[in-house]
């Protein structure tokens, strides 16, 4: 078993559900990382980024209908709009 993948695999399954629930404020989850390590927090903006970049090939290959266009448009312009190196988060 791949213990990297499978906990990968939990963490984006958690996410769905969390994110899937109704009355979900996801401006409250923001506000909570806020407040966790700094470090954490440079993690957190790297996922995000790695979301962005996602959407961005999501746009490029089609992979998109109504539902999450917006989204692949977002990671477009995102991606368009700054260099790989911006992108890059360093592990501090």
């Amino acid at each position: 078993m791949d213990y990297e993948n499978e906990e990968a695999k939990r963490a984006a399954e958690a996410m769905s559900r969390f994110l899937n629930g109704y009355g979900i404020r996801v401006e409250d989850v923001v506000e909570h990382l806020a407040r966790d390590h700094r470090t954490i927090q440079q993690r957190v903006t790297k996922f995000a980024v790695a979301w962005l970049e996602r959407c961005a090939k999501m746009q490029a290959d089609g992979e998109f209908d109504g539902r999450n266009e917006a989204s692949a448009e977002l990671g477009k312009k995102f991606v368009e709009r700054t260099t790989e190196q911006e992108r890059a988060m360093p592990f501090i």
